[in-house]
């Protein structure tokens, strides 16, 4: 899991594609609150993510990506 900081209430979020490894990019409202779940298809390989963003217990968001399948 990918722990990020963030100052702004929303922004643009980095994740790793889970089967082919780049770095995307992904704008999210972080004003939500409890956890965002949903699916992204990476820039390159075009396979769908499934991305998890929530808050620790300091209010700062967490992003993880895992396979879609899973």
């Amino acid at each position: 899991m990918e722990r990020i900081k963030y100052s702004h209430p929303d922004d643009r979020i980095v994740w790793v594609c889970q089967y082919c490894g780049i770095h995307n990019e992904l704008w999210i409202d972080l004003t939500i609150e409890g956890k965002q779940d949903f699916v992204e298809d990476c820039r390159i390989c075009c396979r769908p993510n499934r991305i998890i963003v929530q808050k620790d217990e300091d209010e700062q968001p967490m992003v993880e990506a895992r396979p879609s399948d899973e």
